[in-house]
Order: C-alpha cells, then sequence, then structure tokens
C-alpha cells in the first residue's frame, strides 16, 4: 500500500523566479470563497452574469459586438489571421467591402475549420471555395439579408422546431464548491437529459466559485432556469444565446481569478515589493500539481506505464490500494490486490462508487480475459487515459524548465525555439504552433519571455543546445525514445508540443485587507455583483487583527494559478506542504492558547 502524497520534487517543481523573495505564509483557498475564476472567452473578454433576458435579444447584441483592435484578439486567432487579413475583415463588417479571401490551400483541416469559427465572431458567413489557380479559399462576407429572414423565418427547422441556427443554447454558468463535470451531470439529471449534450470549454476547479459558459442542445432556457432552482448549492445561470454549434475544450483565451490569500505574516511594504516583481517579470510556467493528481500514485508514473508497452504495470498503479482513500475504496482494491478477483472487488463497492476510474476498471476486467487489459482500458474515459500521458510530457517538461532556470536563469541561448510565424502551415499533427531555432545573431532581438520548451512528442522539433541532450537523456534512462509517444492507439498518440519557459500575468492588481476571521467573505462575488440594486456590502474591517492579501491577474489557457502564488509566496503547493504549514500554524495557536 502507498502512503507518501507526491510532492512538487516529485514532479520536476523545484525552482523559483525571483530569488530575493524570502516568502512569507498564508492561507490558500481556506474556504472556497477565496478562490474566484471566471473565464475569459475568445473575444477576450471576461465572461458575465448580469442578464436573463430572451436569448433572441441576447444573440442579436452579441452578433452586434465585433473586435475592431488587432490586439484585442486571442493569441490563437492571431496565429491563423495577420494584422492585413484582420483590417479586409473589419472592411467587410463596415460594408466597405463584399468579401475578403484567405488563402488556406496549407492548412490543416482543423485550422481551416478554426478560419470559420474566427467569422462567427466577425458575424460573417464563411465558404470554402477554389481559385482560378486550384488553391483552397475560404471566402468571407456578410450573411445576405434574405438568409436571416430564413434562420428567423423558421423555414430551415432543426429538431425540436428550433431553426439550425439556434440548435444551440448558450450560458453563463455560475457555481460555488462544486466541479464542473460533476455540476452538469447533476443538471443533466434534472433535465431528463444526457452529459453528452453539454459542452464547456474548460473544466473549473471545484473549491472555488466559478463562472464559465457552456453550451447544450435542444433544451430551453425556461427548462435551464427551473432545473438550477432546484439545487440546494449555490448555482446561477444567464446572458442566454443562440448559436449553431456547441463549445469545444480550448474555446476560451484565460481565466481571471481573484484569490484571497488569507492570515499573510508579513506587512504591505513587502507584500508590494514582491507583487511589484510579479507583475513585472511573471514566473514559471510549472505545470501545476493538479496535473499530477494528489494521491501517493503521481499520474505520470502511469502514463509511463502506457508509454513502455506495460498495460498491466499501468493498471496496477491505478488499482492500487492507498493510504489516503476512502474505507469502502481501499477495502475492494486490497481484495483485487490480494485476488485478482476483479468481479468481487467490483461488487463490493457501493452505488456510489460505480462512476470511479478504478470501479470502471474493475468492470473492465472482470468483462474480459485477465490478461486482456487493452480491452479492459477501453473502460475508462478517453479524457482520462490521455491525460496519463500528457502528465509525464509534463513531468519530463518540468524537469527541463527546472535544469534550464538553474543553470542559465533568464538567459537566451543560441539554438533555443521560438515561434515560426512566417509560415501559417503547421507542420506537425496536433501541434497548433510552428518553431524555428535561434541563430547566435538573434540573440539580442529576443528575451526568455519569447522562448519555448518542447513537451516529448514523436513530432517535435528539438531545440539544438544542451536542453536537448537533458531530455534525451532523461529519456534514455527509461528506455524511451521520442518514437515510443506514438501509438496506434489514439489516446495513447503523442505528437508533443511547446510551452513557454516564463509567463506573465496580465491585469495583476493586489490590496491588503484587514478583517477579524478566517471564515469572513472578502470578495465579492460574480453572483453578488449580478444582483446588486444598492451599494455593495463593506469589505473587511479595520479594527479586525488578521491581515490577508487579494490578489487579482489574468492568465492564459493552461496557466496555473497556483504556480503563480508558489512563486509569489514562495511555498509549496503539493498536499504534504500545505497539511504540514497548516498543522504548524495550529501548533503555534495551541502554545499560544496554553501561554507557552
Amino acid at each position: 500500500m502507498m502512503t507518501s502524497l507526491v510532492t512538487e520534487n516529485d514532479v520536476g517543481i523545484c525552482r523559483y523566479l525571483n530569488s530575493d523573495n524570502k516568502g512569507f505564509k498564508g492561507r490558500i483557498k481556506e474556504r472556497y470563497s477565496d478562490f474566484n475564476v471566471t473565464e475569459i472567452g475568445l473575444d477576450g473578454h471576461q465572461v458575465s452574469l448580469v442578464s436573463q433576458n430572451d436569448p433572441k435579444e441576447e444573440t442579436e447584441k452579441e452578433q452586434n459586438k465585433v473586435p475592431d483592435v488587432y490586439e484585442d484578439l486571442s493569441e490563437e486567432v492571431k496565429k491563423l489571421i495577420s494584422v492585413q487579413d484582420f483590417q479586409n475583415i473589419l472592411k467587410v463588417v463596415k460594408g466597405e467591402s463584399d468579401k475578403h479571401d484567405i488563402n488556406v490551400e496549407k492548412m490543416s483541416k482543423a485550422d481551416r475549420k478554426a478560419i470559420h469559427d474566427i467569422c462567427k465572431i466577425f458575424n460573417l458567413e464563411s465558404n470554402t471555395q477554389t481559385s482560378s489557380s486550384g488553391e483552397k479559399m475560404i471566402e468571407m462576407k456578410k450573411p445576405s439579408a434574405d438568409k436571416k429572414v430564413q434562420n428567423r423565418g423558421g423555414i430551415n427547422h432543426g429538431e425540436r422546431g428550433r431553426s439550425k441556427a439556434e440548435k444551440f443554447l448558450h450560458f453563463s454558468l455560475y457555481k460555488e464548491n462544486m466541479g464542473t463535470s460533476e455540476l452538469i451531470s447533476q443538471l443533466a439529471h434534472s433535465l431528463r437529459t444526457k452529459d453528452k449534450y453539454f459542452s464547456f470549454a474548460g473544466t473549473k476547479d471545484r473549491r472555488g466559485r466559478t463562472l464559465q459558459r457552456v453550451a447544450v442542445s435542444l433544451i430551453k432556457p425556461e427548462s435551464i432556469e427551473k432545473a438550477v432552482a432546484r439545487f440546494k448549492t449555490e448555482v446561477a445561470v444567464g446572458n442566454y444565446t443562440y448559436h449553431p454549434q456547441g463549445l469545444r475544450l480550448g474555446d476560451l483565451s484565460g481565466n481571471h481569478f481573484e484569490i484571497a490569500i488569507k492570515d499573510v505574516d508579513t506587512e504591505g511594504t513587502r507584500i508590494d515589493q514582491i507583487m511589484n516583481y510579479f507583475k513585472e517579470n511573471g514566473f514559471i510556467n510549472y505545470f501545476g500539481m493538479q496535473r499530477f493528481g494528489t494521491s501517493e500514485v503521481p499520474t505520470h508514473q502511469i502514463g509511463l506505464k502506457i508509454l513502455k508497452r506495460d498495460l498491466n504495470g499501468a493498471v496496477d498503479l491505478i488499482l492500487l490500494p492507498r493510504e489516503h482513500q476512502s474505507a469502502e475504496l481501499k477495502t475492494a482494491l486490497t481484495s483485487y490486490a490480494e485476488t485478482k478477483d476483479a468481479e468481487s472487488a467490483f461488487k463490493s463497492l457501493p452505488y456510489k462508487m460505480k462512476n470511479r476510474i478504478e470501479a470502471k476498471l474493475l468492470n473492465g476486467i472482470k468483462s474480459h480475459h485477465e490478461n486482456d487489459k487493452v480491452n479492459a482500458m477501453k473502460f475508462i474515459p478517453s479524457g482520462v487515459k490521455q491525460m496519463y500521458g500528457h502528465a509525464y510530457q509534463s513531468y519530463i517538461w518540468n524537469s527541463l524548465v527546472s535544469k534550464r532556470i538553474e543553470k542559465y536563469g533568464t538567459q537566451v541561448l543560441e539554438g533555443d525555439l521560438v515561434e515560426d510565424k512566417s509560415d501559417k502551415t503547421y507542420k506537425s499533427p496536433g501541434i497548433r504552433i510552428n518553431v524555428r531555432k535561434l541563430k547566435a545573431s538573434e540573440l539580442s532581438d529576443f528575451t526568455i519571455y519569447d522562448i519555448f520548451l518542447p513537451l516529448p512528442g514523436y513530432a517535435i522539433t528539438l531545440p539544438d543546445n544542451e536542453m536537448k541532450d537533458f531530455m534525451m537523456e532523461m529519456l534514455k534512462a527509461e528506455d524511451l525514445t521520442l518514437e515510443s509517444f506514438r501509438s496506434s492507439i489514439r489516446d495513447y498518440d503523442l505528437p508533443g508540443g511547446y510551452r513557454k519557459i516564463l509567463i506573465k500575468a496580465q491585469d495583476v492588481s493586489w490590496e491588503v485587507v484587514k478583517h477579524k476571521s478566517l471564515t469572513d467573505d472578502i470578495i465579492h462575488s460574480k453572483l453578488e455583483l449580478s444582483k446588486q440594486t444598492g451599494p455593495l456590502r463593506e469589505i473587511g474591517d479595520a479594527e479586525g487583527g488578521m491581515t490577508s492579501l487579494i490578489v487579482r491577474m489574468s492568465l492564459v489557457s493552461s496557466c496555473y494559478a497556483t504556480m503563480a502564488l508558489r512563486e509569489i509566496m514562495r511555498v509549496h503547493t503539493d498536499v504534504s506542504s500545505m497539511k504540514a504549514d497548516v498543522e504548524e500554524e495550529s501548533e503555534k495557536e495551541d502554545q499560544t492558547a496554553n501561554g507557552e
């Protein structure tokens, strides 16, 4: 039985950027109200919860909002359209031009679809055409008045009487202390529909107050309102709009965070110094502990087994009994470890646990021959299986960036990788960025904020410096090569990717608040703001004996707020360290209470 929880060092998180920061102690996520997350859409605007108007009215309002500055576009959109394209598109929007064509001959199918999606941002229709020279072009133009009337008039109806243009209802979803998937599952059950009909751009933390966009097909706003009203937890919906398509994972540009660090043990002047450094210099772009799980078996170890084609080993790790599991699950897994009787172990689990990954895998094993782990693993959702491989890639990347910062600091090196903006045709499958190697003559033209490190995979370009050697040595130690990441099974096929070494948060601000106790709610929630009719409640108490820090910042998608807090506070964010800090503080409080 495994008893030791995974630590930051176990997953390659070893360095800090600000060497002068001695750090300070404070309590992160003491209450779920201390962690507030608002999704930022592809248009660069934060999701709002201020309206519950008719969805057709909201749709028309949204269609009238068109980006008018190139810089307001998300980085993903900028990769596909140039400044000149943007200016030409605006001319079409304003009626100064009939249409604009973009050459997509060398683009992948996914990128061509992304171009069509971009047209929706500008409320333009798009069609794929073939030019006189035989090249594929996407034509952008304003929808004809006749077409608008057809959609609104219901001539081209989809299922249940709603037009195809209105097939998906998009809405803002606010939740407290509940995971995204958990809430969607309950909402679907209440609506007597299935989870699969809902979609969202990204999952949000369970322990927090979060606001994001969700899409669902064939459901009326009134039905959602009634279902939400039955929830016992704090859930709210609003800002309904109709769209012809749902949402996909990644359909966001980032998240805005408002985080309360309670009971800090430092003064305002020192906090200002730390925060000013953070605002100007950012933080190491580590994959956070969430990527690796919080149990005794980090997910990257399971990923390593899969990469080594050792599915028996992967299954054993997933089903390994662990000290911090619930008694019921631990008993079932211990029984399986001793008897290898998957059917008995599965039956011993209560109904409420049948949806756990371990239960799904036990079900898979009992449904096939005991040696057929390939088909048994199919009982685990694809996203989870992909997560195992991604976790191993993340472990290698974390280790690589720690080595880089330790040896070279923020120095730019010959052979480093930077984005190649000259070619918009993605050269590698599944990798949405092209890179090139820096020459010695170019070093002064770039900073560390431009440099990418690769995630291992069969389709990556390696830097032409010591970082390549370090990565290959790590893989060789596990008898792996870059080709080991190629698989005929889609869930295990890992082409690789690239990630920036350092990241600067945007919209950074902070304030020190005096208040009375750890249970105080010192941040206005989005739900509270949406219901505002008069003066807002006052935050804090000038006479309070507790000092807390509120940090506000925006991060691009795939960046971890916990890694930003780690840099600010100079603390470890793994479960063992956070638990030790709380126990140490409790011991001090006990000693004070006892007059020691």
